[in-house]
């Protein structure tokens, strides 16, 4: 089993599951959500294209407009 943290939160991967298919699954719309991947941001236009592997953290964090 290939498990990642979200949020401080276990979620099993699919193979070959990326940045943009783990929101997708989680009903998190990508254009609209920040990613930090260990500690690093991900650039939004790589979503696609950056696969998880076991034992990533990520922080998802959707951004709140307001004043």
């Amino acid at each position: 089993m290939t498990v990642v943290l979200v949020n401080n939160r276990e979620h099993e991967l699919e193979p070959g599951e990326t940045v943009e298919s783990l929101l997708a699954r989680l009903g998190v719309q990508g254009r609209y959500a920040l990613v930090e991947r260990n500690g690093e941001p991900v650039e939004r236009a790589r979503y696609g294209e950056t696969e998880l592997e076991r034992g990533d953290r990520l922080v998802v964090a959707r951004p709140v407009a307001g004043g």
